[in-house]
Order: structure tokens, then sequence, then C-alpha cells
């Protein structure tokens, strides 16, 4: 009997052990599992994007006033675009928080795969700050109703609008030269010939000798202002000079100032016979050069004698076209106790005088009239780089000439002498400076 149970009970254990030992399923079917992920698109708002600015304020990018146009590349990312309000109109443009008006012109540059790119033209910009564009919230919208959100881009653009003010000192230093110094509220850009002097709102340059002119100063934004150069105290390089033309000499004229002034004042007939001149310098004296052309009653080919020093001129160029007297040569004199350089004499209109070696003397009526004198005059300064020469004269009925300088000679017509001259010694990066103001008198009866 227990042997049957044994039997029984190790059926029992086979039978039910016996599918746990192999992978193999005996169902008849077999069932497969499967999951499917769900795939979820998050769609996000249009976006705007300032992705370029530029600026014709060349060099100075930062910075702009109400003459520069500032370009502004814009992109706005979306691929479903339903409404696109993006104009001109619905765009604000403020400097600081002030908003302003200026002209806005837009270009649509791309329309692909998903993004605009515009460019937007501003110009006339007003006001005085820092440049910002605003695009409002709702000028895009897409097919699922999304819209782009309000933005305010800083452009970093500075907008100036106000000229720079200034203020100058004059410090004499070695030398007897002066450093001239201009001071201005804001940073300035670079003068020729100029330095910054402790920072970049001020410049400073050196003189060795009085003159006067206004210069342009201009700021980053391009706001321009102009400052009076006025050097007084400077006594390193000095031109001395007088024109006579009849009317009494009591001092050497310097520095700009007129000679023979009296001539225009009283609307005289009176021309120039002689100019004498001398330069008071560290420098070699005889750098100072002139010729001139003389033109006298007896013609070409003709000399004469200067009543007042006993120097021979001549009809014509003298010396000649291409050549120059110095203060060493013939032709320099004692004048006021200075050894200076005389160009032409004095004699041209005084009755009763002659040419050498002729008969012919000035009638009386022919010397009222004052027909004779130098016509046309030119001066350098040889062999010097640093300093140029400007000079200028007045012809009667005619009025003052256009300035000349360095050597280019000055003259209304060869039969129509001067009666009045000025002349002054310049850096040559200030010569341009001199001349346009000296120009601005130019067929004026001018005497101050």
């Amino acid at each position: 009997m227990n042997k049957k149970i044994l039997i029984v009970f190790l059926f029992f254990i086979t039978f039910f052990t016996i599918p746990f030992f192999y992978q193999t399923s005996f169902s008849k079917y077999m069932f497969e599992d499967s999951f499917i992920a769900t795939k979820i698109q998050i769609h996000k708002k249009p976006q705007i994007e300032v992705i370029g600015i530029s600026n014709t304020n060349t060099g100075y990018e930062k910075y702009a006033n109400n003459t520069h146009r500032i370009s502004l590349r814009v992109k706005i990312i979306e691929k479903h675009v339903a409404i696109n309000h993006f104009a001109d109109d619905m765009i604000s443009i403020f400097v600081d928080d002030l908003a302003i008006h200026p002209t806005i012109k837009l270009y649509l540059i791309s329309n692909d795969n998903g993004e605009m790119i515009y460019d937007i033209m501003l110009s006339r910009l007003t006001g005085n700050g820092t440049l910002s564009i605003v695009f409002p919230e709702g000028i895009i919208e897409d097919s699922f109703g999304l819209k782009n959100d309000f933005q305010k881009f800083d452009t970093g653009v500075i907008i100036d609008n106000i000229s720079p003010t200034s203020s100058c000192e004059e410090l004499t230093i070695e030398n007897n030269q002066s450093q001239y110094i201009i001071h201005s509220n804001e940073n300035i850009r670079p003068l020729d010939g100029w330095d910054f002097y402790n920072g970049n709102s001020s410049l400073s340059k050196m003189f060795p000798s009085p003159v006067a002119y206004p210069i342009t100063i201009t700021d980053y934004a391009g706001n321009v202002s102009d400052v009076f150069v006025s050097i007084q105290h400077a006594t390193n390089m000095m031109l001395y000079y007088v024109n006579d033309n009849g009317y009494p000499i009591s001092e050497f004229n310097h520095s700009g100032q007129i000679s023979g002034n009296q001539a225009i004042l009283d609307s005289s007939s009176k021309k120039t016979e002689r100019v004498i001149a001398y330069l008071d310098s560290d420098m070699n004296h005889s750098i100072l050069q002139g010729r001139v052309f003389d033109y006298t009653y007896w013609g070409e080919n003709t000399s004469a004698i200067c009543i007042a020093s006993e120097i021979k001129y001549f009809h014509g160029y003298s010396p000649s076209p291409t050549t120059w007297y110095d203060i060493y040569g013939l032709n320099a004199i004692h004048f006021f106790g200075k050894l200076a350089l005389q160009l032409g004499g004095r004699g041209h209109n005084d009755t009763g005088y002659s040419c050498i070696n002729q008969v012919n003397p000035l009638p009386e009526e022919i010397a009222k009239q004052n027909l004779y004198g130098l016509s046309g005059i030119a001066f350098q300064l040889k062999n010097c780089e640093e300093y140029s020469i400007v000079y200028q004269i007045y012809v009667a009925s005619v009025g003052w000439l256009r300035a000349s300088s360095d050597g280019e000679e000055t003259t209304y017509a060869h039969d129509k002498p001067f009666s009045a001259i000025r002349m002054s010694i310049v850096p040559k990066s200030e010569k341009q400076h001199l001349i346009n103001y000296w120009n601005r008198v130019i067929y004026t009866n001018y005497t101050d």
C-alpha cells in the first residue's frame, strides 16, 4: 500500500514540474503585446530677432545724428504664418524713454523655410539718447493662433543731435612757442595736425607765431562746431612786412595784419610800389624768398632806380619767373633798423621820374592816376617742410583776391597793381584753414 502511494506521488510531482523546465510554450496560441508611443508636437510662438545693425556713420557706428541712416536686419521665425502685420506703422522707435517718429522704410529680403528676413531703414532720427526698437505683441500670428511676444530691442546706438561746445587756452612754453588747447564737453574726432590732450575730448597743437582763424571740431555722432583759434603770445617765428603805396609808414606789420589798408579806407588809386619783409626766427633768415611782377610805365626790358633805397627794379618778373630773391641778395636793405628783403621799388608813379638810360619821364597826368606798381607777388619758405607762408593782395575796384601760399603767384592781371597785402606763417596742417578764412572776404573792401 505504501508502495502504491509513493508511485502516485512521484507521478504527480513529475507531471506538474516538467513545463517549468522548458522555454517553449505548449499553448495553441501565442500573444504579443506591443506599445505605441504617442507623438506630441509642442508648437512655439512666432519669434522676432534682430540679427544685424549697420550705420552710415562710418568709423563711429555706435553714434548717429539726424543725418545718418540706421539699418536693422530682422529675422522672423515661423513656418505657419497666418497673419502678418509686420509693417512700418506697427513698429515703434524710442530714444531713451521718448518715442520718436523717424522715417521708417521696410524691405522684405527673403521668405524661405519658415524664416522671413526684413531690413528696417531708420532716418531723420531726433532726440538724444540710446536708440531702441519695439515690436508689439501680435504682429505675427500662426495658424494655431499663437502670437509673438512684445519685445523691446536696445540697438546700442547713441543718438546725439547736440553740437559740441568748447573752450580754449594758450600756454606759452619754451622757445617762445605756444601750446594751444581746445577743450570740448564730449569726445571729438581726430583733427589733422592736432594731438589729443589728456583724453579724447581735448586737442593740442604747437604754434611758432601769432595767427587767427576758425577750425571745425566734430563729435562722434558727426555734429560740428566752429572754434576760433587765436594765437597771441608765440614769437618763435615772426614774419614782418610793409606795403609801400605812398602813404606814411611807421612800423612793420605782422601775423596777418593788413599793410596798406589806408588806401582801401580812402578808396585811393594809390598802388603798391614795393614790399619789404624779413623773418625773425632761429632759422636761417634766407629761407624767406620772394619774387614779383613789376608793372612799369617804361615797359619791357627796362629798369629804374628806387628813389628810396637806390636799388634797381625791373619791369616784369623780378628776378625771373623761376628764380627768387632772398635777404642775402642785392635787394637787401635796412628798414626801421632791420635787415630786410625789398621787392620792387619806389618811383613808378612819381612825376618826372624816368627809367635808367632813357629820357622818358612820367607825365604829371599819368602820375596822378597811379597806374603802376607791383601786380603779382609770390613768397616761399625754402626747404621748410613744417611751415607754410600764406599771402593775399587787394586790388582797387576788384577787392581782395583769393589767398595764395608757398610759391604760388597771386595776381588779378599784370597790368593791375595791388594796393594792400597781408601775410602770415602757419604750420602746414593749418594752411588751408587760414586760406579758407581769408577767402571769406574776397572781392570786398575788408580792412579789419
